[in-house]
């Protein structure tokens, strides 16, 4: 097995990795080669058959740090919801999705409504207030 040398020196010692322990566990003196990938942060080894194996440096999950394009995202969540899986089950969403159109409904029907009146009142002060004013 090949691995870095440690420096020698006042408080100087080589650092021990988390996923080295585990694939050290794992294969034992089979390892040729053990590296580390900063960027990912986790540990490859380097088998005598040629094959390869990896753990992680840290004992989180590693999952939400993988980064992912807001696309890949959304269709990982429309598959996840096609097959049930997600915390929320399908009859429950599409309820609360029937809930909120006829909630829209009657908002867009009251402020239609509001609207109506106050134009076909024939006070265009009144009208102006209601389209114009700023919230406070």
């Amino acid at each position: 097995m090949r691995v870095a040398p440690a420096r020698q020196g006042f408080g100087i010692s080589k650092v021990m990795h988390v996923g080295e322990d585990i694939l050290l566990a794992r294969h034992g003196d089979r390892i040729a080669e053990l590296r580390q990938n900063r960027k990912h942060d986790i540990t490859i080894a380097r088998l005598h058959g040629g094959s390869t194996d990896w753990a992680a440096n840290s004992l989180v999950d590693m999952s939400p740090r993988v980064t992912d394009f807001p696309v890949a995202r959304i269709g990982r969540l429309t598959d996840d919801f096609k097959a049930d899986r997600l915390g929320i089950k399908r009859d429950e969403a599409r309820f609360l999705a029937k809930i909120g159109a006829i909630w829209g409904g009657v908002v867009l029907a009251l402020t239609g409504g509001i609207l109506w009146l106050t134009y076909t009142s024939g006070n265009s002060e009144m009208l102006h207030a209601v389209m114009a004013n700023p919230g406070y």
